[in-house]
């Protein structure tokens, strides 16, 4: 099963890789599920300025990591105690179909940093502006975050 399609197997949801949609079709079976009932995202956060400037880190809340993150990876690499160094972890972008490479980190203030690529692997790729809203979800069976751009902030006006 390629990687694609075994990252949407993801807490009895579906999440379509390339093409699928249209094979699904070719042979008359559909596993498209609706998400709004059960909603994947255990991360939402409109960005901020900090976010998508030069900071190079996406900031997040000490509760939801805490609680939806760091009972599947546990202490692997320090990550949870550890404001230096961190833990490398994966993050699929299920728009893109693509897999980054990040550092999450805990800081002092026990709040959660993802760093280390955060920039150049979503922002600037993305497209990300302030006023976007993303969600993050821990895949426990791929080991890794999955992202996706949940809402694009309205062009400003001319």
């Amino acid at each position: 099963m390629n990687d694609a399609i075994a990252a949407g197997r993801l807490a009895g949801f579906r999440i379509y890789a390339r093409g699928e949609e249209e094979e699904e079709r070719r042979l008359g079976v559909c596993t498209k599920l609706d998400l709004k009932p059960n909603d994947p995202w255990t991360i939402r956060k409109t960005l901020f300025k900090s976010d998508v400037n030069g900071s190079s880190r996406l900031l997040l809340g000490k509760e939801a990591v805490e609680k939806y993150v760091i009972p599947y990876i546990g202490h692997r690499e320090g990550c949870a105690n550890d404001v230096v160094t961190g833990s490398k972890v994966s993050v699929f972008d299920i728009d893109t179909g693509t897999v980054h490479q990040l550092v999450l980190k805990r800081w002092s203030t026990n709040s959660f940093v993802l760093t280390s690529n955060w920039v150049k692997e979503f922002v600037s790729r993305r497209a990300l502006e302030r006023g976007d809203e993303i969600g993050l979800f821990w895949d426990p069976w791929n080991a890794r975050f999955c992202f996706g751009l949940l809402r694009k902030t309205a062009a400003p006006p001319n």
